[in-house]
């Protein structure tokens, strides 16, 4: 079947198609319409045309074969051959199968001893075994072997070569026929060239009836169009010439009266819009209205923050849900203030929000709606849950010295204790809860003035090698207790700029920690580095670890991995605090990490000498 498409005209007419056409949308649209209308009458006749040609070709390719084995039966003859049906055929029944001329050829098969002859002109002309491959390929041929008939009247390509085929068993005989395109191809070609040009005629006369009918319709749209661009630009002052009394005329009054109409009316809104805009982009509070059925009509860019949301399409039933709201929506219309009474709060991730409910009016008072305000309280939240947290502890850790020194002094005030060796004991309890009490306050102290900025710290030139040397020093009998082997590892010998004092209590602080939680026996290392303009100071033990939820919150004040066990090993629960605080003032950082059970190591990194150049300028 040989389809063609008329694609090559319709690109050369688009290809003379000025931008001036182009613009010109609707005139074109016309046009391209009574094209195709006559290529959906033209192009049907041509395929019509091929069909009928190459069904008649077939049927009568398929008509001869039928006739032939009417007149001609080759297993009549038992003793019949390959050989012989195939001189039979060549000499007297060729013509009546109408196999004749090169495009129409038979070929015999004897499926005993697959003996095959053949008159197609591929087996005479080309490789036998060729022919032979391309045999088996064809559909027809491998049902005639099965002992069904292969008559599918599809066009077969094979090696090159296009054509009918057909096939039939005999007896033990396969009989196959080919009928090649080229007897047909070129009486398809001339009728296919006829229809050719009468389409390119048929476009030539629909193209310029189509302009010319276009042209008749979309002159005054046209006109309208560049009008109505200047309305749309904002030039409301425009006025459209009208052209008598017709659909056209009409359109045109109307477009003058909207134009006037929405000068009037868009500069108020303008005005409005831009005042609320104004008020409800700059709010840090998220708004969220709604209309009285519930379908959502304005979020500000607050709301879309806070939800983390690029867009908000859900009405309000289904934002109730989603969101877990305490409420309903007849409860937000008509109870607004028992609903903001409750103070609801909405939690998103780490965020914590307050809802709140206003309601307002629409202009026909008929439908009322409503507005979501979600208002970001988290940092408040959270400063009053560590207030909280902060009073308790504090007030935790002055009760139990307090109750120990009161049952001791109690005990000594009744007369109870008489002989000295238990007063001495119970008075040493009392002045090491003193001392507890005291150490805990300036503990305190020390981190308000460090949260105020009221330490000023003294940045001096120091050596970092006597530094560690003097700290190792201090702790050293604290080590020996505990049979700890304490080493030191310092490959930055030299000078760097800090507050000597404030220093060496950070890494004391550390040290004494890695002391108390290593277990007996074990090994503590203190380093020194320099590292890209810092000094870095390295803590690692192999004692007890933290485990890894304890590690985001082991900086926080009065937080112990273990309460019990922190209480018994000393301490107030600040070190940590303070170490951070004046690490930070340095312009430093500290890290931990640690593996539980297995040991933990602190980084601590401050500059050089940026301080002392602050100092210094």
């Amino acid at each position: 079947m040989n389809i063609f498409l008329p694609s090559a005209v319709l690109v050369t007419i688009s290809e003379r198609i000025n931008d001036r056409m182009v613009r010109k949308t609707l005139q074109w649209k016309i046009v391209f319409f009574i094209c195709v209308i006559a290529l959906c009458l033209v192009i049907p006749i041509g395929l019509l045309l091929n069909i009928n040609i190459e069904n008649y070709h077939y049927n009568e390719f398929i008509s001869g074969i039928e006739k032939g084995f009417e007149t001609y039966d080759p297993i009549e003859n038992k003793n019949a051959t390959a050989d012989s049906i195939y001189l039979d055929m060549s000499e007297l029944y060729a013509g009546v199968f109408g196999i004749y001329g090169d495009n129409r050829s038979y070929t015999i098969v004897d499926v005993r001893d697959n003996k095959l002859y053949s008159s197609d002109f591929n087996y005479l002309n080309s490789d036998t075994e060729l022919f032979i491959n391309d045999l088996f390929l064809s559909e027809n041929f491998i049902k005639a072997t099965a002992g069904e008939v292969g008559n599918d009247d599809k066009i077969v390509s094979i090696g090159g070569s296009t054509f009918y085929d057909h096939a039939v068993k005999k007896g033990d005989f396969v009989f196959y026929f080919r009928y090649y395109k080229q007897d047909w191809q070129n009486m398809v070609s001339q009728f296919n060239n006829t229809v050719f040009s009468a389409l390119a005629i048929s476009l030539l006369i629909a193209f310029v009836f189509g302009f010319l009918i276009s042209k008749a319709i979309t002159n005054p749209i046209e006109n309208i169009t560049n009008r109505t661009r200047d309305i749309a630009e904002g030039n409301f002052g425009q006025v459209l010439d009208k052209r008598g009394n017709d659909e056209i005329g009409q359109l045109t009054s109307s477009i003058n009266y909207m134009s006037m109409s929405l000068k009037n009316m868009l500069d108020e809104i303008k005005n409005e819009k831009t005042k609320v805009d104004t008020i409800l982009n700059n709010m840090t509070d998220g708004i969220i209205a709604f209309d009285g059925t519930g379908q959502i009509i304005h979020v500000n860019p607050g709301a879309m923050t806070m939800l983390n949301r690029v867009r908000l399409e859900e009405n309000l039933d289904e934002f109730i849900r989603e969101y877990k709201i305490e409420a309903t929506h007849n409860e937000i219309i008509f109870k607004t203030d028992e609903l903001n009474e409750k103070k609801i709060i909405l939690k998103l991730g780490d965020r914590i929000m307050r809802v709140s409910f206003a309601v307002f009016s629409e202009t026909d008072e008929s439908r009322e709606g409503c507005i979501i305000i979600l208002r970001d309280v988290t940092e408040q939240q959270m400063l009053d849950n560590l207030q909280k947290e902060f009073v308790a502890n504090v007030s935790h850790e002055l009760k139990t010295p307090l109750t120990s020194i009161k049952s001791y002094t109690e005990t000594l005030g009744s007369g109870m204790v008489e002989d000295k060796e238990t007063e001495r004991r119970f008075l040493s309890v009392i002045e090491s809860e003193v001392d507890r009490m005291s150490s805990l306050v300036t503990d305190l102290l020390q981190l308000s003035a460090l949260d105020m900025k009221r330490t000023k710290l003294e940045f001096r030139k120091y050596s970092v090698d006597d530094l560690i040397e003097k700290t190792l020093e201090k702790l050293d009998i604290a080590a020996k207790e505990k049979n700890h082997e304490l080493t030191s590892t310092v490959t930055y010998p030299g000078k760097a700029v800090f507050d000597y004092e404030k220093l060496q209590r950070v890494l004391i602080n550390i040290i004494s920690n890695a002391i108390k939680y290593t277990e007996p026996g074990g090994k503590i290392n203190v380093s020194a580095e320099k590292s890209n303009g810092d000094i870095i100071f390295k803590v690692t033990d192999n004692g007890m670890g933290i485990p890894q939820k304890d590690l985001a919150r082991i900086f926080d004040r009065f937080y112990r991995v273990d309460k019990a066990r922190s209480r018994k090993m000393g301490g107030t629960g600040l070190g940590l605090a303070i170490a951070r605080e004046i690490v930070t003032a340095h312009g430093g950082d500290i890290n931990i990490s640690s593996i539980d059970n297995k040991g933990t190591e602190v980084t601590i990194s401050i500059p050089l000498n940026s301080q002392w150049r602050k100092q210094d300028e």
